[in-house]
């Protein structure tokens, strides 16, 4: 599809590299406006179509439980692709294989802001009954791999760098059976190698006998699984040993099952230079484990792990609401990540202000934030900490959708975007802005995972929603503003990226590999900078601990920052 010039217009902001340290290529200031939502997916070929309850309703768990998606640059050059998983409901099956063929997940590429299906020539549109997803480079060679979460084995894609993944989940360890849900990578044990967390929900086939209270909880448990990557093997490609029992995920003194995971996210939550991690439990409390040392050093760590979760009950994080959806990012503006959990309908979402000194402590910010509708009405799935409008702080993004499913049209549920009032008043409270943004016209859907990324490389923030039984959604952001926009010189997730202002405000972001509900979103940092005219400084600390600091940076472009020697 040849874009309009007025498309490629819009289209004209691309990455090019400037000597050493720093990429960047500056694109003319855009007009200043607010920031309005418009659905293009038709229009720049995203044509993919969720195939769970084609053509009626059951009563298939894992498919209303919906899939994530995930921005991947699979080809790596500088555009964000898109992959989206799918499914297919158990009585459709036999339809399907007569008619269509059975689904599969979908990528698409990206051509400069237009997108073509790709799947099946890459090899990776396979028959999986997909659930989440997260993007990775998890053998360090520069392509990013995929990792997908089903209610089956889960999928390990290697990106051959030819334009072609390879599945290798069996050779790599991570081919798990079970109903698997979000995963989270991050370099944990501080080795330079990504590991991975993969959060384990029920198992649909062992029902809980005299079990009183509803789904999940009339099936036992998936326990919790975490992968530390062991480095490369014989043919090159990394290999992992599980080891979760042994950090400590789902073992804690006092826990007598394991619990329903679903969503979470990795950061360094308490600032002492590793990530620790967030994990959103249906219906049990959620758990907020403290990355600390192995007890009595390294002579007393058998298994060379390095590293333990610490259950941390008194971070204050441990709601027992339906925990799916997690966000993790600085709403309130004071250097520290805060938390939001999406959750059930009849319930208010959770939102945790981190106030860690000392130790890990999180504030009750939900009846504070002064956001109406924050749940209670509608069913979140999806969230993202993102400055949609551009004016410096973080607004928040919830993708909606009632469950369990009944009714595809009476379910559906409109999404909402909350504006972060930070940077016009001082106070982290929030207006519902969602029909002025324009999301009154893309009218209401049954969301699952939402991911948000800058798709067409013009300095705002867009968003996909993978909804069931729907068609994707694209929602292009035509906010005009000033903008900065961060790219590392590799994968690192776990990284801290501080953009300082002329009037010494500090923005910072986190890299996050796996967020919101079963997806990955844009690996870029991206900063809105209201009026600043420059980026007196950035900073970017590693997840070794260095630092690389640039001086004085111009505004409305992308900068690649490459980590120490």
């Amino acid at each position: 599809m040849s874009p309009t010039p007025a498309r490629r217009a819009r289209l004209a902001v691309t990455a090019g590299l400037l000597l050493l340290v720093v990429s960047a290529c500056q694109s003319s200031e855009p007009a200043e406006g607010p920031a309005f939502f418009t659905d293009v997916a038709d229009e720049v070929g995203l044509d993919f179509v969720h195939s769970a309850f084609r053509w009626e309703v059951s009563a298939d768990l894992p498919a209303m439980m919906g899939g994530g998606l995930c921005w991947i640059d699979y080809d790596g050059d500088g555009w964000l692709d898109l992959f989206l998983t799918n499914t297919w409901t158990g009585i459709e099956w036999g339809r399907w294989y007569a008619e269509d063929g059975i689904p599969t997940s979908a990528l698409y590429r990206n051509d400069r802001g237009e997108f073509e299906d790709v799947g099946r020539e890459t090899g990776i549109a396979t028959e999986l009954r997909g659930n989440g997803c997260v993007a990775a480079d998890f053998d360090l060679d520069g392509h990013m791999d995929l990792y997908v979460t089903s209610d089956r084995n889960n999928a390990l894609f290697w990106n051959n760098g030819d334009g072609t993944f390879t599945e290798g989940a069996r050779d790599a360890g991570v081919d798990d059976n079970g109903w698997h849900t979000g995963a989270i990578v991050g370099d944990f044990n501080g080795d330079g190698w990504p590991d991975m967390f993969v959060a384990g929900y029920t198992d649909i086939n062992n029902r809980l006998p005299g079990a009183t209270a509803g789904f999940p909880n009339t099936f036992f448990p998936v326990r919790d699984l975490f992968y530390l990557n062991a480095g490369p093997g014989a043919d090159g490609r990394t290999t992992f040993r599980e080891v979760g029992e042994d950090l400590g995920l789902d073992t804690f003194a006092g826990l007598e099952d394991f619990e329903y995971g679903l969503g979470g996210a990795a950061a360094d939550f308490d600032l002492d230079g590793d990530l620790d991690l967030y994990v959103a439990n249906d219906t049990n409390p959620n758990r907020f484990y403290e990355n600390v040392a192995w007890p009595g050093g390294a002579n007393a760590d058998p298994l060379g792990i390095g590293f333990r979760f610490e259950h941390a009950p008194e971070s204050g994080a441990d709601d027992d609401n339906s925990g799916m959806g997690v966000a993790a990012g600085d709403y309130t503006g004071d250097g520290r990540p805060d938390l939001f959990v999406t959750n059930l309908g009849s319930q208010l979402h959770s939102v945790y202000v981190n106030d860690t000194e000392t130790s890990v402590s999180f504030l009750d910010g939900t009846t504070s934030l002064g956001a109406p509708d924050l749940g209670g009405d509608y069913t979140g799935w999806g969230a993202t900490w993102a400055d949609v409008d551009l004016d410096t702080d973080l607004d928040l993004i919830v993708a909606n959708g009632a469950i369990p499913l009944l009714d595809r049209a009476a379910d559906a549920e409109p999404m909402q975007v909350l504006a972060n009032q930070v940077a016009e008043t001082g106070a982290p409270e929030f207006l519902d802005l969602s029909a002025e943004l324009g999301l009154d016209d893309l009218g209401p859907l049954l969301a699952r995972g939402s991911a948000v990324a800058d798709y067409d490389n013009d300095g705002d923030l867009d968003i996909a929603v993978n909804a069931i039984g729907s068609p994707v959604r694209l929602l292009r952001n035509d906010v005009g503003g000033r903008w900065l926009t961060v790219e590392l010189d590799g994968f690192f997730p776990g990284a801290l990226v501080t953009a300082v202002l002329p009037d010494g405000t500090e923005l910072v972001r986190w890299i996050l590999a796996g967020s919101s509900y079963l997806s990955s979103e844009d690996p870029r940092a991206h900063f809105g900078l209201g009026q600043a005219d420059v980026v007196t400084q950035l900073r970017v600390r590693w997840p070794d601990g260095s630092e690389t600091t640039l001086d004085d940076v111009g505004i409305n472009r992308f900068v690649r920052v490459a980590p120490p020697d």
